[in-house]
């Protein structure tokens, strides 16, 4: 078929290696198929025949990376303990084949990791160019919305394990940096309504163990060690248990000898440093930027903002107050500036570097690890929520702002797909590898006597242009146009 489409087309190299592609997976799929019923028919000769009644075959379809996989499988009868009828897949239960929309677990993450970076709809179209079966944005929806229901259970059984004092983390470490922040994304719908109208935020924690050098020979530019992300819609206190939930869970806590948390001053981030001892930090970006803005004189909040990076917070206030007097009563600038001082007074204990306290003692770093200023997080919320929730005329619901929220954590994790698995089961029994080769490989040697019988493709030749690589008159030109790329037929 091939080389009859040669003699009468030409090809180009982008449709062969489509074409290629195409029967590939075709291949993969009748391996597919050949290998499930396989297992299927061994199941049925191994049962337990007085348990386990035969009712006969049904069809189903398996949506994979190779395209849409159709085999039959049988189904059983038998009954439970109270003598009730009941009906069961031994291929279901034996390779664990839990799917979300008859999805494999392989499609499943390619899915995620592209709904991850592009719209549901751009994701849609990326996973049916790249599987050739049709998967449509709706689809693609509905799997980060189940997917995100099972990490938010999955994370309510972590933080009640964590309130009855069962997680036990194994890793120690002597320094650990919290910082944490929120993002403000349009609402739609229903989700509009409320105290906060269009807009409501969502949350968001990381923490790390410390810095490296990104490049060992440049001192200018550093990345944050074992980054660890938790986020979403939540009330205060469920944010800060679910963040210590997921600390408790990876790491032994009382071998951490000092805990700072940065935040931008934030009642609700309060509420994280008030559940576990911890040195709690005043974003250094938010404190400067709320001097830049409340403070009317350019100079006098230079001023400040040497006062503050001395450690001098009581002169700064001093300044604050003398500038309301300054300015001879003005109600504009006093407001601001009592705003300001407001601010900087409720968040009086964070207004001094970690490092620079006197009741902080940092032990030594690990080597190849450093302890540096804290002020990562704009440049997390960005990568991790913004990137993807927030531009152009983005909205969402709560529930699908959330769930894609925890997915997005669990990426910037490192977690994402050890998570899926985890709750996917999909793997099947040790017992069965030697019975997969023995299938792939009976399904080889089918597919290499298929190829003994396809007819032999020659090689073309092909002739080149009129004058290529000649010097080019006006009458040479019109030749070479006349026949670019047009075949014999179509010029007699």
């Amino acid at each position: 078929m091939l080389n009859n489409s040669l003699s009468e087309n030409a090809i180009d190299f982008k449709t062969l290696e489509q074409e290629v592609y195409y029967a590939v997976l075709e291949l993969g799929r009748s391996m597919m198929k050949a290998i499930l019923e396989a297992i299927d028919e061994e199941l049925m000769k191994s049962r337990d025949k007085e348990k386990y009644r035969h009712r006969g075959k049904k069809k189903t379809c398996i949506k994979t990376l190779m395209g849409p996989v159709e085999f039959s499988r049988i189904i059983y009868e038998y009954k439970d303990e109270n003598g009730k009828k009941c009906y069961v897949y031994l291929l279901d239960e034996y390779l664990k084949m839990e799917t979300i929309g008859f999805m494999s677990v392989n499609l499943l993450e390619k899915i995620i990791e592209s709904v991850s970076n592009v719209s549901y709809r751009k994701a849609a179209e990326n996973i049916t160019e790249l599987t050739g079966q049709d998967i449509s944005h709706a689809a693609v929806w509905n799997i980060v919305q189940e997917l995100g229901k099972r990490i938010i259970k999955q994370e309510q059984e972590k933080v009640k394990a964590y309130q009855e004092s069962k997680l036990e983390g194994k890793k120690e470490v002597k320094v650990l940096f919290e910082e944490v922040d929120g993002l403000w994304i349009n609402m739609q719908g229903k989700d509009r309504k409320g105290r906060n109208g269009k807009k409501q935020e969502i949350k968001l924690a990381v923490t790390y163990e410390g810095w490296k050098k990104r490049n060992p020979g440049r001192d200018d530019e550093y990345v944050v060690i074992n980054k660890r992300a938790v986020a979403g819609f939540m009330e205060p206190e469920e944010f800060a248990d679910l963040l210590e939930a997921t600390i408790n869970e990876e790491y032994d806590t009382e071998k951490i000898e000092v805990r700072v948390l940065n935040g931008d001053g934030a009642k609700w981030i309060r509420k994280c440093a008030d559940i576990a001892p911890m040195h709690y930090q005043l974003d250094r970006f938010h404190v400067f930027k709320a001097i830049i803005r409340q403070v009317y004189d350019k100079r006098e909040a230079k001023k400040i903002l040497r006062l503050i990076k001395g450690g001098n917070v009581e002169k700064a206030l001093v300044c604050i107050e003398e500038l309301k007097y300054k300015c001879g009563g003005e109600h504009d600038k006093v407001k601001k500036l009592k705003q300001l001082e407001e601010y900087l007074r409720s968040n009086f204990d964070g207004l001094i570097i970690y490092h620079k306290r006197n009741n902080v003692e940092l032990p030594e770093p690990p080597e190849g690890i450093y302890y540096r200023n804290l002020g990562t997080m704009e440049h997390q919320i960005c990568d991790i929520l913004s990137l993807r929730m927030k531009g152009g005329k983005m909205s969402w619901s709560k529930a699908g702002a959330n769930n894609i929220s925890k997915i997005l954590a669990l990426k910037a994790s490192g977690k994402l797909y050890d998570t899926i698995q985890s709750l996917m089961s999909s793997v099947a029994s040790e017992r069965l590898l030697k019975k997969y080769k023995e299938v792939i490989e009976a399904a080889k040697k089918k597919v290499d006597e298929v190829k003994k019988k396809l007819p032999k493709v020659y090689t073309m030749r092909r002739g080149q242009i009129p004058y290529s690589g000649c010097a080019m008159t006006e009458g040479r030109k019109a030749i070479r146009d006349l026949v670019s790329y047009r075949r014999l037929e179509d010029m007699i």
